[in-house]
Formats: C-alpha cells, sequence, structure tokens
C-alpha cells in the first residue's frame, strides 16, 4: 500500500514538472517572451518620460495638453514656424 501511494505522489510530481515546462518553455506565451515584452515596456516608458522631460521647463507637460495657445505657442519656438505676417529672426551661438 505503501509503495502503490509512493508512486502515485511521484506521479503527481511528474505531472506538475511535465505541465510546467510546458507553460514556460513550449508554449506561446513562455518565459524568454514574457522578459522581451517586459524590456520593451521599460524601453518604451524610457522614451516616454524623456519626451516629457524635454518640453521646456517654463511649461509643465499637463499645461501643454490643456492650453491650446501655449501649445501653439511651444511649436512654434521649437519648430520655427511662422505665421504669414511675422518675421522669425533665429539667434546662432557659437
Amino acid at each position: 500500500m505503501r509503495l502503490k501511494r509512493k508512486w502515485n505522489i511521484l506521479g503527481a510530481i511528474l505531472v506538475l514538472i511535465i505541465g510546467l515546462l510546458l507553460i514556460f518553455v513550449v508554449s506561446n506565451n513562455n518565459y524568454k517572451v514574457h522578459a522581451e515584452l517586459n524590456k520593451k515596456t521599460k524601453y518604451l516608458q524610457n522614451n516616454i518620460t524623456k519626451a516629457k522631460n524635454q518640453v521646456n521647463n517654463s511649461y509643465t507637460f499637463q499645461e501643454l495638453r490643456t492650453d491650446s495657445f501655449l501649445l501653439e505657442k511651444y511649436t512654434r519656438e521649437q519648430l520655427n514656424w511662422q505665421k504669414e505676417d511675422e518675421d522669425v529672426f533665429i539667434f546662432v551661438y557659437e
């Protein structure tokens, strides 16, 4: 009776190990895929943070999202855009 119980426990452990191997190694959602996706997520989050930090210190990201006048002013300054009736002077410091 004890021998049969040992084999049942060993069989259950073996099935558990095989199941875990199938889940973490063989399936499409394996550990390697999750690690790569986590790496991409961190990279993209860093890019978002850098883009938000590039906004001039005088305007916060939230201010630019809510105030269209500030957004236009900021983009015109950064991209050197001009309206038809105005002149733009660009100073280059050397």
